[in-house]
Order: C-alpha cells, then structure tokens, then sequence
C-alpha cells in the first residue's frame, strides 16, 4: 500500500513539474514581422533648359556723311590740340644778275586807279612770285623779252572804261628792255599780253 502511494505521489510530482514546464517555456510561435512605413518618393526635378546658340544679326554700317570725317574731332572734355606749325619755307635763290648767264628778268607793274602793284619775273630758271609765271615766261621766250612783240588771236571785249597801266623794264640776254601801254580794261590787256600782267 506503502509502495502504491509514493508511486502516486511520484506521479503528481511528475505531473506537477510537466505543468511548471509547460507554464515556463513560450509557446513555439513565429514573431509578426516589423511594419515598414511607406516611403513618399521626392518630388521629380524639372529638367534644365537647354542653351540655344543664336548667331549675331550683321547690321549694315550707317555711312556717314563727307563733313563729319573730315575733320577729327577730340572726345568731350579733352582740349582741342592747337593746329600744326607749317614747316618753314626754303630760301629763295639768289636773283641772277645783269651780266649772269640767265640774265632774263623783268620787273612788272600794274596800275590802276588808286592801286599799283610791282612783281619781278625771272625766267631760265624761274624767279618771282607770278601766279602765271611759267606761261608768262613761255610768251616772253617767244617775244624776245618784249611784250610790244607779243601776237595773240583777237577776241571781242565788253565796251566798259577802266584804264589799266601796265610797265616792264629789266634786262634780257643783255639788251634792256622797257614797255609801257595803257590799256582801257582788263580784258584788252589780256587778249594784248596774255597772263603776263595777270597778278
């Protein structure tokens, strides 16, 4: 009887302790995985725009006028540079004289009324300050250094009186010369002497 009780209390023992067990150790069960929270995607990047390269429009150049150009002008507010000094003039030769080589010269004048002018012609070489001075020498060549010798096609000439006096004395090729005449207006005395008294 002894031996059936403690087999009976060696099995509530047993039992006990299977329970203890049961209670203590977790049950076999797979944890729930962790809950990902949806991600928001960022918002797109608009695209850059592209460079076009756009070619620069030629334009015509604006032509200015003559009177702009002609002249350079100084920036505003700079000082207008003084103009330039000419370059002096070279002396003039000697006068060849009377008993030279080129003794061809003669002394000119021109009066009028209240006016009277005086130049010297010299020619081979070429002396004075006649305007005319290679043309008047050509005829005075021809003439001997005489203007009386002079002969020029005749031409019409307005009937108006304005008496010009005109003289010329000096010496050519050694042999005096000395012409005097009053002409009764400036177009006898040209169609008569040419442009020797023109000055």
């Amino acid at each position: 009887m002894r031996c059936i009780l403690g087999l009976a209390a060696a099995g509530l023992v047993i039992l006990s302790g299977t329970a203890t067990a049961d209670t203590q150790s977790p049950p076999n069960h797979i944890p729930d995985p962790p809950v990902v929270q949806p991600v928001a995607d960022p918002p797109p990047v608009p695209p850059k725009p592209i460079p076009i390269p756009t070619r620069p429009i030629a334009t015509p150049p604006v032509p200015m006028p003559p009177w702009s150009t002609s002249i350079p002008r100084p920036p505003w507010g700079q000082p207008i540079p003084p103009p330039p000094i000419p370059a002096p003039m070279p002396p003039r030769p000697p006068w060849p004289t009377a008993g030279g080589p080129y003794a061809k010269h003669l002394t000119l004048t021109v009066s009028r009324i209240g006016r009277k002018r005086t130049i010297r012609l010299g020619c081979t070489p070429l002396y004075g300050m006649h305007p005319e001075g290679s043309q008047a020498c050509s005829l005075l060549l021809r003439a001997q250094g005489d203007p009386a010798r002079i002969r020029l096609p005749w031409r019409a000439c307005p009937q108006y009186y304005d008496p010009i006096t005109v003289t010329a004395t000096g010496t050519w090729n050694g042999r005096f010369i000395r012409y005097q005449r009053t002409f009764s207006s400036q177009c006898e005395l040209r169609t008569a002497t040419g442009p020797i008294f023109s000055f």
